[in-house]
C-alpha cells in the first residue's frame, strides 16, 4: 500500500512539473501576441512593397506587389503575377474591383471570389491582409504556434498552413518579411522588402 502511494505521488509530481514547464511559456507568448495584435490594430493605415509568388502545383509565377491599406479601403498593385500582366485590385465595404492592364474591369462582392475567377484558384487575399502582419485572420483558428516573443511561427486557418520564416523590426514592432501559405497543391509566398506603418515607422528588409 505504501509502495503504491509513493508511486502515485511520483506520477502526480512529474505531471505537475511537466504542466508548469510546458503550459506557462505558452500563456506568456499568447499574452505578448495579444499586446502586439492590439498595437497593430490601432494602426489604421499601413502598406508594404515586395514580391508575391503563386503556384497551383501545375503552373505558377511571381510578381511585384504594392499594397496600401486604409480604414475602409485596400488597394493592391501587381505586375507579372502568374504571367497575367499588371493588374490593380481595390477592396472596400461595397466589394472588390479588379482592373487589368488591357483596360477591362471586373467586380465582385467577395475579393476571394474575384481572384478565383481571374487566377483560377482560391488565393486567400482576405486572410492574407492579416497573415501579412503576422496575425491570425478573424474566424476559426485550427492551430497556431508562437515564438519566444509572442510572434506567430506557424498557423493553420481556413485549410491553409501558414509559416512565418522571418521577422524584422519596424520601429518598435516586429513584422514578417517572409511567409508561405500552402493548401494541398496551392502555394502563396510573400517576400516583403519595405513596410509602411501609420505611426510613422518605415522599415526595409
Amino acid at each position: 500500500m505504501q509502495k503504491h502511494f509513493w508511486l502515485l505521488f511520483l506520477l502526480f509530481t512529474l505531471n505537475a512539473c511537466t504542466g508548469v514547464a510546458v503550459k506557462r511559456p505558452n500563456l506568456v507568448n499568447e499574452a505578448a501576441y495579444q499586446q502586439r495584435t492590439d498595437k497593430l490594430l490601432a494602426m489604421e493605415e499601413w502598406g508594404l512593397t515586395g514580391k508575391i509568388s503563386l503556384d497551383d502545383g501545375d503552373q505558377g509565377g511571381s510578381g511585384k506587389l504594392k499594397w496600401d491599406v486604409g480604414p475602409d479601403q485596400s488597394e493592391m498593385g501587381f505586375h507579372g503575377a502568374m504571367g497575367r500582366g499588371a493588374w490593380n485590385l481595390s477592396m472596400g465595404p461595397e466589394g472588390a474591383q479588379l482592373k487589368l492592364s488591357d483596360g477591362t474591369e471586373q467586380t465582385a462582392v467577395d475579393v476571394d471570389d474575384l481572384i478565383r475567377e481571374h487566377v483560377g484558384w482560391p488565393v486567400p487575399l482576405g486572410a492574407l491582409q492579416w497573415w501579412a502582419r503576422g496575425l491570425a485572420a478573424p474566424g476559426v483558428i485550427d492551430n497556431e504556434q508562437f515564438g519566444p516573443e509572442g510572434l506567430l511561427v506557424s498557423l493553420r486557418q481556413f485549410g491553409w498552413n501558414v509559416e512565418f520564416n522571418r521577422y524584422n523590426s519596424v520601429g518598435d514592432i516586429e513584422l514578417p518579411v517572409r511567409l508561405k501559405a500552402t493548401r494541398n497543391n496551392y502555394r502563396v509566398k510573400l517576400a516583403i522588402s519595405r513596410w509602411r506603418m501609420d505611426a510613422g515607422h518605415e522599415g526595409t528588409n
